[in-house]
């Protein structure tokens, strides 16, 4: 009875392996995706220098969308097409057409992103129809976005941390921010001139 147990199970995990997806990278390689991911194809207008990518992603929608965000410092209008079947993902989408018509939002941005302080208005285009204010890494992402990017950056292959933040109205990014350790610095300083 083990001996049918354990055949039974090896056969299992030999079936169950093989209907894994691939995915284009391009140049002629792929990838093989995790069960929890989809296709997808990436063509990008950023700051004229238009690129594309291709690969495994997470969560994506399966469909075509556009999304857009500008920082300030970093413009860029992607086009992404995710789909869920092998090799799916070999015709990249068509390029965005990069003149987008401004809208009547306005946000706050940065400088650069290494500011501490972003207190720079910017005039929102096209699907940018949020403000957004958070951090990637060590640098600021104070500016417009379109809401898919709120929704699914990571997916999306834009690397932001959970603590982002997106509203819907002119300016509702506050460009007030202080980091942790001016904080402390004031409040010593207090404490010291009292004692």
């Amino acid at each position: 009875m083990m001996k049918l147990i354990l055949s039974l199970t090896l056969i299992w995990m030999l079936s169950s392996t093989g209907g894994a997806l691939e995915c284009n990278l391009g140049s002629g390689k792929t990838e093989t995706c995790k069960p929890n991911q989809n296709c997808a194809a990436f063509a990008d207008e950023s700051d004229d220098n238009p690129s594309r990518l291709s690969g495994c992603v997470s969560g994506c929608a399966i469909a075509y969308q556009t999304i857009s965000l500008n920082f300030g410092f970093v413009n860029i209008l992607r086009s992404v097409d995710c789909c869920n079947t092998s090799l799916c993902n070999i015709r990249s989408p068509p390029y965005p057409n990069p003149d987008q018509t401004p809208n009547s939002l306005q946000c706050f941005t940065c400088e650069d992103q290494h500011d501490t302080v972003c207190n720079k208005t910017i005039q929102c285009a096209g699907v940018q129809d949020r403000c957004m204010k958070g951090r990637a890494k060590d640098d600021n992402s104070v500016g417009c976005v379109s809401r898919n990017l709120c929704k699914a950056g990571e997916v999306l292959r834009f690397n932001f941390p959970s603590g982002t933040k997106c509203c819907e109205t002119s300016f509702c990014n506050s460009a007030w921010t202080v980091k942790l350790n001016v904080v402390f610095l004031w409040l010593g300083l207090i404490l010291f001139t009292v004692c």
